[in-house]
């Protein structure tokens, strides 16, 4: 069942006043087709869609094998065992679905906390029927259209970040924790493949190459090297740190470099996700190989600490085994300058042959990549930095965050297939077809094909573009751009956080001349004024930047009201405002009306 955009907007609820409708953009109005809204007004035809899929699920079962007679009979249904059975069933689903309506109202724009929001319909479709289905991503043999439509959907988003359908490749995970080490893993083994070819070429006095170098080498030099040689891949393994003994394999390399091997180094912004410490974990390198750089006074990756770094690493004999950039911060929905990392890394191949493997972890900011780059609301550096994803290795990205796309949905995208199919987990009870299968190359085995689906109905739907997500979401950076001017008048002691370039604010309360610590006290207040424990007017969520990670940030913003540090950390208030509905033409002014509400709390509780 097809519905188009004018028409869905015609089928809301018809008891509501659309009147308002008259003061939006057609294409404006086109967006509300693509959400429930609010007061689930587009709810009727979105039941006959429902209807519709359960129709065809139920027909689908009854006529594949009709021959086959029925399991379950009439008299069977009538039996009161049965009947009792059915009826429990019955009551603990109205006992659960009673108990989900004290959940956290995230679908609502007066839910502005955290990365999470209304849930767009072509995705929650998308979901829903795919769970009926219920396919199991790991191969064709437990997932035969899963598996395509992920591979479609895979494609759609390597198109959108801009790497090549033909040469990239990818999949889906369950968000960015896992997406994020499935970047690291692969840069770990090209690290031990170059290391391995380099300690070889050494053993045969080829001395081009030092031990720092091998692990940067490029596969130009690690093909000559296996050519030269006629080395296979078992050839490899006596110096392979992921496949021979480590004791026995450090040994080997520490006799053939003459230096110790002390293992690579993982560089991460200090703005980073907390997921880079669980990577550098599980891998088994050791907190002291995670490298943090320094972020400026906008939080973002500082470039000269950067090249700082890099250059300790080289002193030190410690390869980096990747530079992870942040496309939308977690804390403030930053841009790192990605364009100016990237930069960095091409000079350093140019110049001293260092391939350095850039991951870019966009799982908040990736789908900005659909914006209308002109767009008067897009920075410079967000424009700048969106467009070099294209060049960096691998990325991850989140479709269940500004990809509208219900939980879990990660994926991870590699812009080089040689660097994406990167090994042959083998299972011996399931049929890989062809090399080019998806199932041995992820760290998770079972994986729903429903965050595929989610979005590979929405690209078909909305789009991958500017005119679809990227108009919804440029309203969005729109809201918060009005909000963020509504609070700048909305009383003195509110202090905004001024680099916002996302759909993120930040702010805090402070008085001048104040001790940090006293106003994060009072901030913390304003937070526990919204607590999500209970329903109220609206949701916020807060974070903490501590020294040393935002040691510029928190001088330079601090220094507007002369704060006196007597505290390590800086409390900010953080609303996501990524609701399509936060400030439409119609019913409530929601920007106004949290400015009210804050202006409220400021005076009657903080005095």
């Amino acid at each position: 069942m097809t519905i188009s955009p004018t028409e869905a907007a015609k089928s809301a609820d018809t008891t509501s006043d659309s009147s308002s409708d008259l003061f939006c953009e057609p294409g404006d109005i086109a967006l509300k087709s693509f959400f429930l809204g609010p007061q689930a007004e587009n709810s009727p035809w979105v039941r006959e869609i429902l209807d519709d899929l359960f129709d065809a699920w139920f027909a689908w079962r009854k006529a594949l094998y009709s021959s086959d007679g029925r399991a379950i009979s009439e008299r069977d249904m009538q039996t009161p065992d049965f009947m009792q059975r059915r009826e429990t069933i019955r009551k603990q689903v109205g006992t659960l679905m009673r108990r989900l309506q004290n959940e956290v109202p995230s679908f609502s724009p007066r839910y502005i906390g955290h990365m999470v929001t209304e849930v767009s319909m072509p995705a929650l479709i998308g979901h829903i029927v795919t769970l009926l289905y219920n396919p199991n991503n790991i191969s064709g043999e437990s997932s035969r259209v899963g598996i395509l439509i992920e591979d479609e959907a895979v494609r759609d988003l390597l198109g959108m970040v801009g790497y090549s359908t033909e040469t990239g490749s990818g999949h889906f995970t369950s968000g960015g924790t896992v997406a994020n080490l499935e970047g690291a893993l692969r840069a770990r083994d090209r690290f031990a493949k170059w290391l391995a070819a380099g300690a070889i070429s050494r053993r045969y006095n080829d001395k081009r190459l030092n031990m720092f170098d091998s692990c940067l080498m490029g596969w130009e030099n690690y093909d000559r090297i296996r050519f030269e040689y006629q080395l296979n891949d078992d050839d490899l393994n006596p110096f392979h740190i992921l496949k021979g003994n480590p004791v026995h394999v450090y040994r080997n390399l520490d006799q053939v470099f003459d230096m110790d091997y002390a293992g690579p180094v993982v560089l991460v912004p200090e703005n980073k996700h907390y997921s880079w410490n669980k990577a550098v974990d599980i891998m088994g390198l050791g907190e002291e190989a995670f490298v943090g750089v320094q972020t400026d006074k906008q939080g973002r990756m500082c470039i000269p600490a950067l090249r700082q770094t890099l250059e300790n690493c080289r002193q030190r004999q410690r390869p980096p085994l990747m530079v992870v950039s942040v496309a939308g911060t977690t804390e403030l929905g930053e841009m790192d300058p990605i364009h100016e990392v990237q930069a960095m890394l091409d000079e350093y191949r140019e110049e001293r042959g260092w391939h350095i493997w850039h991951h870019v972890d966009a799982a908040y900011g990736g789908f900005l990549c659909s914006l209308d780059m002109e767009a008067e609301v897009v920075s410079e550096n967000m424009r700048l930095a969106l467009g070099a994803i294209r060049r960096a290795n691998s990325v991850t990205i989140d479709p269940h965050k500004l990809g509208y796309v219900p939980y879990a949905s990660g994926a991870f995208l590699c812009r080089n297939r040689r660097e994406y199919f990167y090994r042959k987990s083998i299972a011996p009870y399931i049929n890989f077809v062809n090399v080019s299968e998806r199932g041995p190359q992820t760290i998770e085995g079972s994986r729903s094909a429903a965050g595929a689906v989610s979005t590979w109905l929405t690209a078909r739907t909305i789009g991958l573009n500017a005119e679809g997500y990227g108009r919804i979401l440029e309203r969005t950076i729109e809201s918060r751009i009005k909000l963020e001017g509504l609070l700048r008048t909305a009383h003195p002691q509110i202090r905004i956080f001024p680099h916002a370039e996302t759909n993120i604010i930040t702010f805090c309360i402070a008085r001048e001349n104040e001790a940090l610590g006293v106003s994060n006290a009072r901030t913390l207040k304003v937070y526990e004024a919204f607590s999500p424990d209970e329903n109220h007017e609206f949701y916020v969520s807060k974070t903490t930047l501590k020294r040393p990670a935002y040691d510029r940030l928190i001088d330079d913003f601090t220094q507007n009201w002369q704060a006196v540090h007597d505290t390590q950390e800086l409390v900010l208030i953080r609303l996501t405002v990524m609701n399509p509905f936060f400030d439409t033409k119609d019913n409530l002014d929601y920007p106004g009306a949290f400015k009210e509400k804050l202006k409220e709390i400021i005076s009657t509780r903080l005095r």
